[in-house]
C-alpha cells in the first residue's frame, strides 16, 4: 500500500485536461503525465519506492476494459479514500474513448513483441 506521504503527493497531483494517455508496457496500461510527479523529483522518489504505482495502472485499466484484478483493488480503494483529488480517479480516464485507445495500444504492442521474438529467433545459432 502507499505511504501517507505517498498518498498525499497524488492527491496534490494537479488535473491536466490537455494530457494525453500513453500506454506503459510494464502495467499495461495508459499513463497520463499528470498522473504522477515529475520522473527523478523528491515526490517521484516516494510514488516510485514500491511498484503500487503500477499496481494502480493496472487495475484502472482493467477497469477501462471491464475486469478487475481483485488483488489490486484494495491499493485503488486506498487512493479512492485518501487521495480523491488524484486525476487518475477522473471517470473520463476509463471511459469508451479510452478503451479504444487501451485496446489499440495493446494490439499495436503485441505486434511489436512478436516481431521482436521473430526477430531474435532468427538470431539464434542454430545447433548442429
Amino acid at each position: 500500500m502507499f505511504s501517507d506521504a505517498a498518498l498525499v503527493v497524488l492527491d496534490e497531483q494537479q488535473y491536466d485536461p490537455i494530457a494525453k494517455g500513453q500506454y506503459e508496457i510494464m502495467s499495461g496500461g495508459l499513463v497520463w503525465r499528470d498522473d504522477f510527479p515529475e520522473m527523478g523529483s523528491p515526490e517521484w522518489k516516494l510514488i516510485a519506492r514500491s511498484f503500487f504505482y503500477r499496481y494502480l495502472i493496472a487495475f484502472r485499466a482493467d477497469l477501462t476494459l471491464g475486469k478487475e484484478r481483485v488483488e489490486f483493488r484494495p491499493l485503488w480503494e486506498q487512493v479512492e479514500m485518501h487521495a480523491p483529488n488524484w486525476p487518475g480517479l477522473r471517470p473520463e480516464r476509463r471511459g469508451e474513448k479510452v478503451r479504444r485507445r487501451l485496446l489499440a495500444a495493446k494490439r499495436r504492442s503485441d505486434v511489436c513483441l512478436d516481431e521482436l521474438e521473430r526477430r531474435l529467433a532468427e538470431t539464434e545459432p542454430k545447433e548442429e
